[in-house]
């Protein structure tokens, strides 16, 4: 009975930080996300440590970790390049961690099957809007250390958007949904970021980019937190707790 209140006032608190976030971003100053956004993450991770630790395996802790490294630090993008630059190598690490997840299941099945017109087309249109902004990005910054960050950065992307599409062609069942849409929502998630902080600062921008943000966070625990078939999936390892 104690374990359930518990659990219901961190998912409370969650879903209560969630909506002052997005309040805070549409009707108040932008600004005021920069003293909600760190507690959303860790408020969501206490509430998964009480219902589903069985669940949490190594390379989804990594994939958490360098993804609330990350977080943090580009709230601070604009006082320092060091931070800024830190900030793309933890989102390198992150994306690299989210691929491990599923390259470990489709590397054990041997059957060959064919990627759909949809997921084709969703990787096709990523791959699109990641050269484009890479391009326009480079162009802008003036920074060469940074310039090469974001190149590495475009390519663990473009591994991450084949890798969800290999995922969805070989499975097809509600896992393989859960670790698709996350992994684009990610990868739109931060193209959408790029184009509000460098050329258009648009309220419906700034929408998205938060949505999808967490969209695709929760995404990836349900991929996680979904029962696995022993001849299907592989077990990304044993837990860690």
């Amino acid at each position: 009975m104690k374990r359930n209140i518990i659990n219901r006032v961190l998912l409370s608190i969650t879903v209560i930080l969630l909506t002052v976030y997005y309040c805070a971003g549409i009707l108040f100053d932008p600004s005021l996300v920069i003293f909600i956004k760190p507690f959303i993450i860790p408020s969501f991770i206490a509430y998964i440590v009480m219902t589903n630790v069985n669940k949490l395996t190594l390379n989804y802790i990594l994939f958490v970790s360098f993804f609330y490294i990350y977080q943090l630090l580009i709230l601070f993008w604009e006082d320092s390049q060091h931070l800024f630059r830190a900030a793309m190598v933890a989102s390198f690490f992150s994306y690299l961690s989210l691929i491990n997840l599923g390259y470990r299941s489709i590397k054990i099945r041997k059957l060959y099957s064919i990627p759909s017109g949809f997921t084709l087309f969703i990787l096709l249109l990523n791959c699109l809007f990641l050269l484009l902004i890479l391009y326009i990005l480079i162009s802008t910054i003036g920074d060469h250390y940074l310039n090469i960050i974001l190149v590495f950065n475009g390519i663990i992307t473009l591994f991450l958007g084949a890798t969800a599409v290999m995922y969805l062609s070989k499975f097809g069942d509600k896992k393989a949904y859960y670790y698709f849409f996350g992994s684009f929502a990610l990868i739109f998630n931060d193209v959408f970021a790029a184009i509000g902080t460098y050329f258009l600062n648009n309220i419906v921008l700034n929408s998205l980019d938060r949505m999808l943000h967490f969209g695709s966070f929760y995404l990836i625990y349900l991929f996680v937190a979904e029962k696995k078939k022993a001849d299907n999936h592989l077990i990304d390892s044993q837990p860690l707790i």
